[in-house]
């Protein structure tokens, strides 16, 4: 039977499909039908050890009938030298796979050091916006506080630094131009915020070394002094006289009386809804998410801290908020009554601010609205209140982990007392022309 020969190849047809071609030396076809025509499967057929087995030549027309030749050729001198095609063909088969994997693993390699080299040149801007959304989030006031001074003093400087080339000297020069400018509590605040983030940093391996460790709040900014200013009766004598001069806005100075009889905080009652209270029963309700340790507080209003609220009322009953803002689309701003009270109790007046400076600046020196909630826990306690109901009236948490869990009971007839000997007093001294004849409720 003679070889075969191309165009014996090209004028197959469908016809001949499972036809057997021979073309001598071992080398045969099978017809076949596929979607991209008639093609023909080439094995060589072949003898060892006594075992006739086949190997696979090739595919026409992929291949062409010389090549199929040639590869007849190079299998049948393996078989000449003693050598299995087949398992060599296995064999190498394995060999490229194996050579396939190593190169996967290879690329996957390159594909991991190109990745962590690209975190490890994360900026510190793009570190410090997931530590914001992870952690920050989380904070009651959703961390606006924390990143409003971060994206003022931090991230102008570092923002575009990589994250792992942030250094402690980086950072240190940073809060020392705060403390500079003499904002020695933000320089701490801001400290504080950093070592939380480098901590979260750390956890993930975005960096090898906390580049903050060692160092503390009295290095920076120095050591906070605990305020412990209240006003005395003289001052809060002082202040009802000085107030008309202040030119506050009048639901400013109801609210200053509320503060110092309720020793609510201002930003639970600058975020205080007519719904949060029953005037008739004398009570203010203020939700958890008001309240600084987000737990919900019930203050017992004196006759005289009804009064306040009642003329609060008349001037904002309309709103749902006891402090409308201006466009009476939420409450009033958290700090408008601190900003209106610190504009008039320092020496100089602030461009556009008021010009009635200093005339809230009482005689011991000046005070804040918190100072308020202090003055009336004071007062409190000078009125033979209990420790353990005026830290309730607070709203304080029992540091006392035992306590805590196990003495449930909420004191509320002593709270209601207590806020009525507080109100009964400041009533009387605002009644009094002279702090001489002010007498104990």
């Amino acid at each position: 039977m003679g070889k075969l020969t191309v165009k014996q190849l090209e004028f197959l047809s469908t016809d001949d499909v499972g036809r057997k071609l021979f073309d001598g030396e071992g080398l045969y076809g099978r017809v076949r039908a596929q979607k991209a025509g008639i093609v023909v499967t080439f094995e060589y057929r072949f003898k060892q050890q006594g075992k006739t087995r086949t190997a696979a030549c090739g595919k026409w027309p992929n291949e062409s009938l010389k090549d199929i030749r040639k590869l007849r050729d190079t299998k049948q001198a393996l078989v000449d030298t003693g050598t299995d095609p087949v398992e060599q063909g296995r064999a190498e088969k394995l060999r490229r796979q194996v050579a396939d994997a190593q190169a996967v693993e290879q690329h996957q390699a390159e594909l991991s050091r190109i990745t962590a080299e690209a975190v490890a040149r994360r900026s510190f801007k793009e570190a410090m916006s997931q530590w914001e959304r992870a952690e920050l989030s989380r904070r009651k006031d959703g961390g606006k506080e924390s990143m409003r001074a971060i994206e003022k003093d931090i991230l102008p400087a570092l923002g575009d630094v990589a994250l792992v080339d942030v250094k402690r000297s980086m950072l240190v020069e940073v809060l020392d131009g705060v403390v500079e400018r003499g904002a020695r509590v933000m320089a701490n605040h801001l400290f504080g915020d950093l070592r939380q983030f480098f901590n979260f940093a750390l956890a993930r391996e975005w960096v090898d070394v906390h580049p903050l460790a060692g160092l503390n709040k009295e290095k920076i900014g120095g050591r906070q002094k605990e305020r412990d200013r209240y006003l005395s009766e003289e001052e809060i004598i002082e202040l009802k006289r000085r107030l008309p001069a202040a030119n506050l806005l009048h639901t400013t100075e109801l609210s200053i009386w509320i503060m110092l009889s309720t020793c609510c905080r201002v930003g639970e009652l600058s975020q205080a809804r007519w719904a949060d209270l029953d005037l008739e029963k004398g009570v203010w309700s203020i939700p958890a998410g008001n309240s600084k340790n987000a737990k919900d507080h019930t203050i017992y209003l004196s006759d005289f801290a009804k009064e306040q609220f009642d003329a609060l009322k008349t001037l904002t009953g309309d709103s749902n908020w006891c402090l409308p803002a201006r466009d009476d689309l939420g409450h009033v701003c958290l700090k408008s009554i601190t900003k209106q009270i610190k504009d008039r109790v320092r020496d100089e007046p602030l461009s556009n601010r008021t010009k009635a400076t200093a005339s809230l600046l009482l005689s011991g020196g000046a005070w804040t609205p918190h100072d308020l909630r202090r003055t009336g826990a004071t007062m409190m306690g000078e009125l033979g209140v209990m420790g353990e109901v005026i830290e309730r009236c607070l709203n304080h948490v029992e540091q006392n982990k035992l306590k805590r869990i196990y003495q449930r009971h909420e004191l509320k007839a002593e709270q209601r007392d207590a806020w009525r000997r507080l109100g009964n007093r400041v009533a009387l001294l605002l009644a009094t022309e002279g702090h001489e004849n002010a007498v104990s409720a």
